[in-house]
């Protein structure tokens, strides 16, 4: 162990990590190499949030981001670095857009930690903080420039083990001009927006890490070389644009998500999913995007560096075993961490189906209390999310899904999956478990455009589910004012009466407690239009051009499954 009154090795260690301090004594190939592999949208959003805050003249600013182990969040991190590093340092602009951040910084402002990795984890929480403070003085009484802001950079801020003193000290380490960055595990660990300190920086909401979504698999051109290679080379930049409105193009993926919310928006919303589907691609591209949604079910939402299947799957069911044996048990303080992976590999097998808390119970051999204390950590972990129904008249029962469906081929049983153990097209036909990760996958996706439908600001979105008679409307989002967006699967081999179960959901059952509370919420559930995400749209929808038909007085509309997965 460390001597704890010696500091000195964590400043050489500080030294070894930051190689962009000197350049003259060697090349960056690490930064490099990492600067090499295509960056995820969430690294375009960071460098956007922060170039954001220096434009408003923000001075002193906290950006929190957290993820589950194998996420990707240390190379978000260096991607960070990379990008903002002064070009004759590192030549790396990860995107189309022109962000002043990119290419700006001195490459002696920017310090970063690796915690676990420079081995904070071994002291005393109390030293652990006074060690990082003597590596932080040293950085800015020996490397960074008297003037301008510093970039603090914390990977890893659960090897601190902080209290809330700590979290104090840890707040005081801003001070004017820096911002600090760090990550986590969970949200908790990385929210500093409730510690009292005598420096008052800017606290963003911390920002969560999940599987990569399917419209930046696109981006990435991750299936250039299969489902999408008849397409223009333009493509992916087509998408992008349609993405955002800070490029040139119609910006239809946000006018989607943007009028979803709003009640009297709703035919907006329609008219650009028709304009997306009948005018933005061609019928090739809309054959290759049919293509490329299934391939991500294939694949999963991480693309990891190693070629070989085996090792693949085995980084991906390591990473998950480490966090949920050790990371998230350790900081949750759970005592049996094996029902945390007994959970997930409940909802690999049921993949969305609805379950009693009773079975859980009995399965588990715990109370309703404990299953509902693990069901809560795996959703902090963002591991295993659920569905509540829509009424709350099936309060004792939850549906269980999986936020990376990698997770559902590797937890199942392996003759339920087969086919899908590797990443390789497949011809074997496994369609009952095709339906089981597009069920999840739609889930997560879903649960991503409620930030977005429900206007709920802070607060983590719900995703419900409602049983008519006819069948199940598996996933319902709503905004405050009442406003209903009900979604029905219609995926082979489980297409089913999808029209008749979206005509029969009446959005007036809808019952919400006000939060905190026990009284219910008094809204006036409407839903104007009922989607039915579709693999195969009905014949209608192509001899007359439009995605809505009319059904008993009802307007439904049907998306095709990777439209949907787009504007997620």
């Amino acid at each position: 162990m460390t001597d704890p009154s010696d500091g000195s090795d964590f400043i050489a260690d500080a030294e070894w990590h930051n190689e962009w301090w000197d350049t003259g004594n060697g090349s960056l190939s690490e930064l490099e190499q990492t600067a090499s592999l295509d960056p995820r949208s969430d690294l375009l959003k960071v460098l956007q949030s922060i170039d954001d805050e220096r434009e408003d003249g923000t001075e002193c600013l906290v950006y929190p981001i957290y993820g589950p182990t194998g996420i990707g969040k240390t190379t978000l991190l260096q991607q960070f670095i990379a990008a903002i590093l002064d070009s004759d340092t590192v030549d790396f602009s990860p995107s189309h857009r022109d962000l002043d951040i990119v290419g700006s910084v001195d490459s002696r402002q920017i310090l970063y930690v690796p915690l676990e990795d420079s081995l904070y984890h071994l002291e005393p929480s109390s030293s652990a903080v006074e060690k990082l403070e003597n590596v932080i003085d040293y950085f800015r009484s020996h490397v960074a420039p008297r003037r301008g802001r510093k970039y603090i950079i914390l990977d890893n801020i659960g090897a601190l083990r902080l209290d809330e003193d700590e979290q104090s000290a840890l707040l005081d380490l801003v001070d004017d001009d820096t911002y600090l960055l760090l990550t986590g595990i969970v949200e908790s660990q990385v929210d500093l927006s409730g510690i009292s300190a005598s420096s008052e920086p800017k606290i963003k909401y911390p920002r969560a890490m999940l599987p990569m979504k399917f419209i930046d698999t696109i981006k990435q051109g991750a299936y250039d070389d299969s489902a999408l290679l008849e397409t223009d080379p333009d493509f992916a930049l087509r998408v992008e644009s349609d993405q955002t409105r800070s490029m040139d193009g119609e910006a239809l993926i946000k006018d989607v998500r943007s009028n979803l919310s709003e009640s009297e928006n709703l035919d907006d919303a329609v008219a650009s999913l028709n304009q997306l589907y009948f005018e933005a691609f061609s019928d090739v591209e809309r054959d290759g995007l049919y293509e490329a949604a299934r391939e991500y079910l294939q694949k999963g939402g991480i693309f990891l560096r190693a070629t070989e299947t085996p090792v693949k799957n085995e980084l991906i069911r390591s990473h998950l075993l480490l966090y949920l044996y050790k990371e998230l048990a350790e900081y949750e303080s759970i005592q049996r961490p094996e029902n945390l992976h007994r959970i997930a590999s409940l909802a690999a097998s049921q993949a969305g189906n609805e379950l009693r808390y009773t079975d859980i119970s009995d399965q588990l051999e715990v109370d309703r209390r404990t299953v509902d204390s693990y069901l809560s950590v795996l959703d902090d972990g963002l591991s295993v999310s659920e569905s509540h129904d829509f009424s709350l008249q099936r309060h004792r029962r939850t549906r269980l899904y999986l936020r990376n469906p990698r997770h559902v081929v590797l937890l199942s049983q392996r003759q339920e999956h087969h086919g899908f153990e590797t990443y390789e097209k497949t011809r074997s036909l496994n369609h009952e478990f095709e339906y089981k990760l597009a069920r999840t996958v739609a889930f997560d996706h879903a649960k991503r455009l409620a930030w977005r439908v429900g206007g709920s600001g802070d607060e983590d979105p719900q995703v419900e589910y409602f049983e008519t008679e006819a069948g199940t409307v598996d996933y319902i989002l709503h905004n405050e004012d009442g406003v209903v967006v009900p979604f029905v699967l219609s995926y082979h081999p489980h297409a089913g009466n999808a029209d008749e179960i979206a005509v029969e959901f009446d959005p007036t059952v809808g019952k919400h407690p006000v939060p905190g509370e026990e009284e219910l919420l008094d809204l006036d559930y409407e839903a104007p239009y009922r989607f039915i995400i579709a693999d195969s749209l009905p014949k209608e929808v192509t001899r007359t051009g439009s995605l809505v038909v009319e059904r008993d007085g009802v307007d439904l509309c049907y998306i095709p499954y990777w439209l949907f997965l787009l504007i997620c």
